[in-house]
C-alpha cells in the first residue's frame, strides 16, 4: 500500500495502522506521497518507516509496486488521485468524504466501472459498536416501519472551532460541513435505514465563526489580540502537530492556526435540513459547531414505537475561555464527573438505547461504547481494511455508491441554501451511475 496526503489523519490512523504488528503478512506500506516535502519527510519519521518519498504522485504510481492508494489529501483533490490510481489499476481506499461536487463524482463513479478496481470509502462510525448496536435494532423490525428521524449532531468549540481554521473552512476546498463532516452523519441514516435519500431543503448561515465584526488578525502566531481571544491557538500542545504544518510551512505556505473569524470563511456554522427518504422516511437534521460539549442525539419514529439515543462524546467540565486550557481540559464525560462531583453527565448516562412501545412502556436497551477514536471505529475500521470480513453482515464496508449518497445530501443542502428550493439528489448525477 502507498499513501497519498501525509497530515495528521494519515500518520495517526493509516500510518499507525500498516505499522501495527498486527498488519505483518497482510499489508505492507511501500510508500509515501505528499507534495510539500517537509511535511512528507516528518511523516515518514513519526511512521518510523523508511519507505520511499515521492512529491510527484504519478512516479509513485509508476516505481511501487502496490496494491491499493490511500487518499487522504484535501477534500477537493480526491477526484484527481482516485481516478489516477484507478487508471493505473489500483484499489482505492479513500477518507471521506468521496469528493465535494457532482461532476467529480461522475468522473470517479465512471473511471471505477471502466477500470474494474475498487474505492471503498472509510466511514468509521460505521464500525462504532454503539452504531452498529442501533443498525441491529432497527434490522430487528421492532420498531415496525420507520416514518420519520430527528437528528442532532454538536460540535464544540474545540474540535467545531478547527474546522474554522484548517482549509475546510472555504466551500471550494471541503464542500462546507454539509459535505466534509455531515458525510458521515448521512451515511449513518442512510445505512441504519437502509434507504436512499431523494429530496433535501435545507438552511444555512454563520452565526458565530467567520467575519462577526470582533477585532481579529489572520492568524493567531501573529495576532495582536491572543490575549484576549477564546480561540487563541496555541502550537506547543502537540509536537507531531507544530513539525507536521507549522514547521513545514515554508514549503507551500499553509497555514494550520487561521483566525477562525476571518473574512474569508465561507463555511456555515449553523445548518438543519429536511430530508425525504426512498422508503418514506422523513428526517429534520442540524448540526451546529460551537456547542458546549460533542456528541449527538437521534430518534427513530416507527409504527411500532420510539427509539432514542443520545451519545456525549467530549465535554469541558468548567466554563473555560482560554482555548488552550479548555483543549487541555476537554475530556469524556466519565473523566468529568469522576474529577468534579458536581457535573451531571456520565457516560454510563449516555450509552443506552431507549425503546418506547407504540402503547406505553419503556425498555433500556444496552449499548457498547468505546470512548476512543471515533467511538471505538477507527481501529475496527482499519481491521478491516486489512483483514476484510468475509461475512460483513451489518454491511460496515462501504464503497462509491455509499460514499456518493452521503456526500450528494450534503450537496442537495448546499444547493437548497442557494435555491432557496428543495433539490432532488436526481438534479445533481445521474442516479443510474449507482446501480
Amino acid at each position: 500500500m502507498v499513501i497519498a496526503g501525509t497530515g495528521y489523519r494519515a500518520v495517526t490512523l493509516f500510518g499507525r495502522m500498516l505499522t501495527d504488528p498486527r498488519a505483518r503478512g497482510l499489508a505492507q506500506l511501500v510508500g509515501l506521497y505528499d507534495p510539500n516535502p517537509l511535511r512528507l519527510q516528518v511523516a515518514a519519521s513519526a511512521m518510523k518507516v523508511q519507505v520511499p518519498q515521492y512529491t510527484d504522485f504519478a512516479e509513485m504510481l509508476q516505481k511501487t509496486r502496490c496494491g491499493t492508494v490511500i487518499v487522504t489529501t484535501v477534500d477537493r483533490t480526491h477526484d484527481a488521485y482516485i481516478i489516477a490510481a484507478l487508471e493505473a489499476g489500483k484499489d482505492v481506499i479513500t477518507e471521506k468524504p468521496l469528493t465535494t461536487d457532482p461532476e467529480k463524482l461522475s468522473r470517479i463513479l465512471q473511471a471505477e466501472r471502466l477500470s474494474g478496481h475498487q474505492v471503498t470509502v472509510t466511514f468509521n462510525y460505521r464500525y462504532a459498536p454503539y452504531a452498529t448496536a442501533v443498525r441491529e435494532f432497527l434490522a430487528s423490525g421492532r420498531l415496525g416501519t420507520v416514518t420519520s428521524v430527528n437528528f442532532e449532531w454538536y460540535l464544540d468549540t474545540v474540535h467545531g472551532a478547527d474546522y474554522f481554521r484548517r482549509w475546510h473552512r472555504q466551500v471550494q476546498n471541503s464542500g462546507s460541513l454539509w459535505v466534509h463532516k455531515a458525510t458521515h452523519h448521512f451515511d449513518l441514516v442512510n445505512w441504519w435505514l437502509q434507504q436512499d435519500p431523494v429530496e433535501v431543503y435545507a438552511r444555512g448561515a454563520r452565526r458565530f465563526y467567520g467575519e462577526q465584526g470582533r477585532p481579529h488578525g489572520e492568524r493567531c502566531s501573529t495576532c495582536a489580540f491572543t490575549k484576549s481571544c477564546e480561540f487563541a491557538f496555541d502550537w506547543q500542545g502537540d509536537p507531531l502537530f507544530e513539525s507536521l504544518y507549522r514547521q513545514a510551512e515554508a514549503a507551500d505556505g499553509y497555514w494550520r492556526d487561521g483566525c477562525v473569524f476571518a473574512g474569508d470563511v465561507d463555511i456555515w456554522d449553523t445548518m438543519t435540513a429536511s430530508v425525504r427518504y426512498s422508503g418514506g422516511v422523513f428526517m429534520n437534521y442540524a448540526l451546529h459547531a460551537y456547542m458546549p460539549f460533542e456528541g449527538y442525539r437521534i430518534a427513530f419514529n416507527g409504527t411500532g414505537g420510539r427509539l432514542e439515543c443520545s451519545v456525549i462524546e467530549a465535554v469541558t467540565p468548567h466554563t473555560i475561555p482560554e482555548f488552550t486550557r479548555r483543549q487541555a481540559l476537554r475530556c469524556s464525560p466519565d473523566t468529568a464527573s469522576a474529577q468534579d462531583f458536581r457535573f451531571p453527565l456520565r457516560v454510563s448516562d449516555q450509552e443506552t438505547l431507549y425503546f418506547f412501545p407504540v402503547f406505553g412502556g419503556v425498555e433500556a436497551v444496552a449499548m457498547p461504547r468505546t470512548l476512543v477514536d471515533h467511538g471505538g471505529g477507527d481501529e475496527r475500521m482499519a481491521l478491516d481494511l486489512l483483514a476484510p470480513d468475509a461475512i460483513d453482515r451489518w454491511g460496515h464496508r462501504a464503497g462509491t455508491r455509499a460514499g456518493a449518497y452521503s456526500i450528494l445530501t450534503g450537496i442537495a443542502a448546499r444547493e437548497s441554501i442557494a435555491q432557496n428550493r428543495a433539490v432532488a439528489l436526481g438534479e445533481l448525477v445521474d442516479l443510474a451511475l449507482l446501480q
